[in-house]
């Protein structure tokens, strides 16, 4: 096996960025859990938060690995991952910030309306991210894959948007918070990925 081969397999034998995402969803769900059964709540709720945040750093550092075994791993893409980072680490740890002092303190005016915003500053830091990455990679390959990617994401936003609408319109289906969004762009954006890397690997068996 030539070396290049060897650190090919090696790179795509480790734990797949899927997994530590399953794992990350499924430890915000405990979360969400308990807090509905009242086995957390208030301050309780931040240091488990702030913990299964910590699972996107091994994600982050799966998906890099395999970037770099498949050749696809460029500065641009690196310092992208990073950015993306500490982007979902913010937004994670700003949103549970943000619903323990709603839950806890149940402030008003000006500090309500503070609240309220701050999940959503992080999304300014992450809308930069995608631009510079953009602005920033030379591989012209890489970049195309990345915009693909992005696209199938917010294709897929706009489908489940567009029909979730329509049935919450026709009284069908309840009414779901907007902030949704980001997370199944998300979703969109690792599935265009994923489906990108399929091809590739079939592109390469031919």
């Amino acid at each position: 096996m030539s070396q290049k081969a060897a650190k090919i397999e090696a790179g795509l034998s480790g734990h797949h960025p899927a997994l530590w995402a399953i794992a990350f969803t499924a430890a915000m769900c405990a979360i969400a859990y308990c807090e509905h059964r009242g086995f957390l709540g208030g301050w309780r709720s931040l240091p488990f938060v702030a913990a299964a945040a910590l699972l996107l750093v091994p994600m982050t550092k799966a998906a890099s690995n395999r970037q770099a075994a498949a050749g696809a791993l460029s500065p641009a893409t690196r310092q992208y991952n990073r950015r993306m980072l500490i982007w979902s680490i913010g937004y994670v740890l700003c949103l549970g910030t943000a619903m323990t002092i709603r839950n806890y303190l149940d402030p008003q005016g000006a500090l309500l309306w503070g609240i309220a915003v701050l999940p959503s500053v992080p999304m300014i830091f992450f809308v930069w991210t995608l631009a510079r990455y953009v602005v920033e990679e030379e591989d012209e390959y890489l970049r195309y894959r990345q915009t693909s990617a992005a696209l199938i994401g917010l294709a897929l936003v706009l489908l489940a948007g567009t029909l979730w609408g329509f049935l919450e319109t026709f009284g069908v289906v309840p009414h779901v918070p907007a902030w949704w969004v980001v997370p199944v762009w998300a979703i969109g954006l690792g599935l265009g990925q994923m489906i990108m890397t399929s091809a590739e690997q079939r592109a390469g068996r031919t």
